[in-house]
């Protein structure tokens, strides 16, 4: 059985995607943090740089609803753009 993946939010900055992956999995739902530039991390360690990331929250379909609501009563309901 197969099961689709959908994104719940975009963000630029790997920490906040890091903060809400970690609250939502206090109330076990999953997810793939998935950026469009792989490299930013290691350039930031090494030379200081911070390039710009978009950062997508991925999770499991059948989460989506539960993770809006649990990201609705947080800090980051602003960050929602299909609420």
């Amino acid at each position: 059985m197969e099961t689709e993946i959908v994104t719940l939010l975009e963000v630029n900055d790997m920490i906040v995607a890091e903060d809400i992956q970690s609250l939502l999995e206090g109330t076990q739902i999953y997810s793939v943090l998935v950026s469009d530039n792989p490299a930013s991390s290691a350039l930031k360690a090494y030379s200081g740089y911070n390039p710009p990331e978009n950062v997508s929250v991925r999770i499991n379909k059948e989460d989506y609803q539960e993770a809006v609501a649990i990201i609705n009563s947080s800090v980051y309901k602003d960050l929602l753009t299909n609420p």
